[in-house]
């Protein structure tokens, strides 16, 4: 049985009116600062969207229509491409008044945005305002997903989508709430829009003007991270500015199944969460070690500043926001080190942030205790605890070790792939982790700025790649290059 591909359509139709209109904000902040050609290639790409997703979506009419499996999965991994290439029309048209981009270039800006990992390989400094608001509402429209937006607009149009919520985020949370996958969406895009008008406000308290508090909460609330220019540093330096930046990042790192609970007045439910409990233990162990490293080794003087400095840089890695307001490549090996394995671990399951997710680190780790059990005494039968209560079933322990096994592999396959640059293992090693985790950081020769210009076009491709996988989680990504994907007929079952 083939794509429903007619269905398919109609979704790209509302996708892309969806970006399309994103645009036009941007376009208008381009004429309040007078940026005409960019304004131009913005608003062009935007009339050029809304009347394709218009035509899409009027002319494929449906009584119902019924998205199986294999297409929820085609359009997990479809859509973010198709919504990156959208992305990146706006800023490689505008690259054609007298700019040196390639759509590679702004491919991987595009990919770089909606994966919510943050980094750039073009010079920001030379960008016009309304390109980086662009830039900032890719952010925030990958942040939560773009299918999960799509999810909790499908009955609008008549169209099934439990089989999109199982293939873009396969957690264990998302796989309970699909029979109500439309009002979780609808809950989690207004808690996500809630948070982000609160932070917002709070930013324009402190020290920001309205277009880097913009900037900020797009990409914090998203935990994309941001390359912060030279102009705005001051802005995002001050201790309110962190505090604020920081408190939002670990908030869109938290499950957000706990707002569900919140709304509910389940509060107990959230602080017996285990996940959560070990993720603020994971901050907290860390930041010590990091703290007492900075100050030990004389690079602070001052244990103040090596907490201040050290925790929001942890809280930048563990939440794979990407920010930083300091040097931290020159910082001693045992700290960058601790940085660097905050990145393999990321936030909460069903959050915004990247790479494997506390809740499958814990279970290899009870995995590992088993393992180890089993050795000494081999006739035990012993299940899989996440907590005292929480029993971890058989198949979903057995899909996160191949989970981290095949996160494993495609970030040894980045490695190899992106050391035909030639630079320093450094450099290859924690660009291939900074990308696979949407973290957008990396040590060696891109350092803390954020930028990967330096890497040739090849290299972007695969950084796009690895950006995609790791904020689809890999399967998604996997099985659309799967032969049974494409030939279930040769498969069991799909």
């Amino acid at each position: 049985m083939g794509l429903n591909i007619r269905a398919i359509l109609k979704v790209f139709g509302i996708m892309t009116l969806i970006e399309g209109l994103f645009m036009l904000p941007a376009s208008a902040i381009g004429l309040f600062y007078e940026e005409w050609n960019a304004v131009g290639s913005l608003f062009t790409i935007s009339i050029i969207c809304i009347s394709i997703g218009f035509v899409l979506i009027t002319q494929l009419r449906f009584d119902k229509i019924i998205l199986r499996t294999r297409d929820g999965y085609f359009m997990a991994f479809a859509s973010w491409v198709y919504c990156s290439i959208l992305g990146a029309m706006p800023l490689y048209i505008y690259g054609m008044y007298g700019m040196d981009f390639s759509f590679i270039n702004c491919l991987f800006e595009s990919v770089a945005g909606f994966s919510t990992t943050g980094c750039s390989v073009l010079d920001i400094n030379t960008l016009p305002n309304c390109m980086l608001i662009w830039r900032g509402f890719c952010h925030w429209l990958g942040g939560m997903g773009i299918l999960v937006l799509l999810i909790s607009i499908f009955p609008l149009w008549g169209i099934n989508n439990q089989s999109l919520a199982k293939a873009e985020s396969p957690s264990a949370d998302s796989v309970k709430m699909e029979s109500k996958s439309t009002d979780m969406g609808k809950f989690l895009y207004s808690s996500y829009l809630a948070l982000s008008v609160l932070e917002f406000i709070l930013l324009l308290i402190g020290p920001m003007d309205w277009f880097n508090a913009l900037l900020a909460t797009c990409s914090s609330i998203s935990t994309a991270g941001l390359i912060i220019t030279p102009d705005s540093a001051w802005m995002y330096q001050t201790l309110y500015s962190r505090i604020v930046i920081m408190m939002f990042s670990i908030l869109s790192s938290l499950n957000f199944v706990i707002y569900f609970l919140a709304a509910r007045k389940k509060i107990k439910d959230i602080f017996k969460n285990n996940e959560i409990r070990t993720f603020f233990v994971i901050i907290g162990i860390a930041t010590a070690l990091v703290a007492l490293s900075l100050r030990l080794s004389g690079t602070y003087s001052s244990i103040w500043q090596a907490v201040r400095d050290g925790l929001f840089q942890v809280v930048s890695f563990v939440t794979t926001s990407g920010y930083y307001v300091c040097d931290y490549t020159s910082w001693p090996a045992f700290t960058t080190t601790i940085l660097i394995i905050l990145l393999f671990i990321g936030g909460c399951s069903f959050s915004t942030s990247g790479s494997l997710k506390v809740i499958r680190v814990m279970v290899l780790f009870r995995l590992i205790r088993r393992g180890f059990l089993q050795q000494i005494h081999p006739n035990v039968v012993k299940a899989v605890m996440l907590d005292e209560r929480t029993l971890v079933p058989a198949r979903m322990a057995s899909s996160i070790a191949s989970h981290t096994i095949l996160f494993f592999i495609i970030f040894i396959l980045g490695c190899v792939l992106l050391s035909f640059n030639n630079f320093d293992i450094e450099t290859t090693v924690t660009t291939s982790i900074g990308m696979f985790s949407n973290t957008g950081m990396a040590l060696g020769i891109p350092g803390s700025s954020g930028y990967f210009g330096m890497f040739n076009q090849f290299s972007q491709i695969v950084m796009c790649f690895l950006m995609i996988a790791g904020r689809l989680e890999i399967y998604a990504m996997v099985i659309f290059f799967a032969k049974s994907f494409w030939k279930p007929d040769t498969a069991v079952h799909i």
